[in-house]
C-alpha cells in the first residue's frame, strides 16, 4: 500500500504532465495497472485525480495568458462552439464504455495503445515558432469532428489523449505548442469532469487513492503550467518518450504473463 506521502507525490508528476504535453491518463493508468488495480478502477481513479491538474492548470494557463499571447504575436484562436457541447458527449459516451470491457483487454489494449502514443509523440513537432497565418488548415468541421472522436476516446480510456489532442489543434487549426496547451487544458477539464460524473455514479473510483492523487495533482497542473510556459518542449517531450517506453514494456511483460 502506498503511504498517503508517497500518493500526493505520484500525483504531482502525473498532474505535471497533464498541462504541459498531455501524457497524464497515460503516465498514471499503467501505474495504477502495475499496482494491482482492476483496468476499469484504474481509469476511473486517475481520472478523477486528473480534474484537480486541469481545474488549477486551466487557471494558471488562463492567468498567463496574456503573457503568452504577446510573446507568440498572434490574435488569439477561438474554437467553434460546438467544440464544447460535443465534448461532454463524446466523453460520456466513452467512459459507459469502459466498465464492460474484460479487464485483461483493457491490459493489452493499455499497452498497445501506448506504443502509437509513443509515435505520435514523436512525430508531433512540440516547437514554439509562431503561428503562420497563411497556412493553409483543414476545414473547421473537421477539426471539430476529430476532437468529438478524441473527446470520445478520453471517456473510454483516455491515455495519450491530451497529446493527441495538442496534435490535432496544431495540425487542425494552426495553434502553437503553448496555445495548444492552453486549449487542451480547457478542453480535458470539461471533457474528464463529464466522464468522472459517469464513473462516480457506476462506483468505479476508488477515492483512497484517488484523494490523495487528486491534492498531488492539483500541485502538478500549477507546476506543469508554468513549466510549460518555461521549459524547452524538445526536452519535455523526450523525457516523457522514455518514461512511456519504460511504463509500456514493463505492462506489456505483465500483460504476456496473464492467463
Amino acid at each position: 500500500m502506498l503511504s498517503t506521502l508517497l500518493l500526493p507525490g505520484l500525483g504531482l508528476f502525473i498532474g505535471a504532465v497533464a498541462v504541459t504535453i498531455g501524457g497524464g491518463a497515460t503516465a498514471g493508468v499503467p501505474l495504477l495497472l502495475l499496482m494491482g488495480h482492476s483496468g476499469a478502477q484504474s481509469i476511473a481513479t486517475i481520472k478523477f485525480a486528473l480534474l484537480g491538474s486541469f481545474v488549477t492548470g486551466a487557471l494558471a494557463h488562463r492567468a498567463a495568458g496574456a503573457d503568452a499571447a504577446g510573446a507568440d504575436a498572434a490574435e488569439p484562436v477561438r474554437l467553434p462552439w460546438v467544440t464544447w457541447p460535443l465534448a461532454v458527449v463524446g466523453s460520456v459516451s466513452g467512459s459507459l464504455l469502459v466498465v464492460g470491457v474484460a479487464d485483461r483487454v483493457l491490459k493489452v489494449a493499455v499497452a498497445l495503445l501506448m506504443i502509437v502514443i509513443l509515435w505520435a509523440t514523436h512525430r508531433t513537432d512540440f516547437s514554439q515558432r509562431a503561428r503562420n497565418a497563411q497556412a493553409r488548415l483543414p476545414p473547421a468541421p473537421v477539426g471539430v469532428a476529430v476532437i468529438f472522436g478524441l473527446c470520445m476516446y478520453s471517456g473510454f480510456f483516455g491515455a495519450g489523449f491530451g497529446t493527441f489532442l495538442i496534435l490535432a489543434l496544431m495540425r487542425c487549426y494552426g495553434l502553437t505548442f503553448r496555445e495548444s496547451a492552453l486549449a487542451m487544458t480547457r478542453i480535458n477539464l470539461l471533457a474528464v469532469g463529464s466522464s468522472v460524473l459517469t464513473f462516480v455514479s457506476s462506483g468505479s473510483i476508488d477515492f483512497r487513492l484517488g484523494v490523495p492523487l487528486f491534492v498531488g495533482c492539483a500541485a502538478g497542473g500549477l507546476l506543469g503550467a508554468w513549466v510549460a510556459r518555461v521549459a524547452d518542449p524538445k526536452r519535455m517531450k523526450t523525457a516523457f518518450l522514455v518514461f512511456t517506453l519504460l511504463l509500456g514494456i514493463k505492462l506489456l511483460w505483465e500483460a504476456s504473463r496473464l492467463s
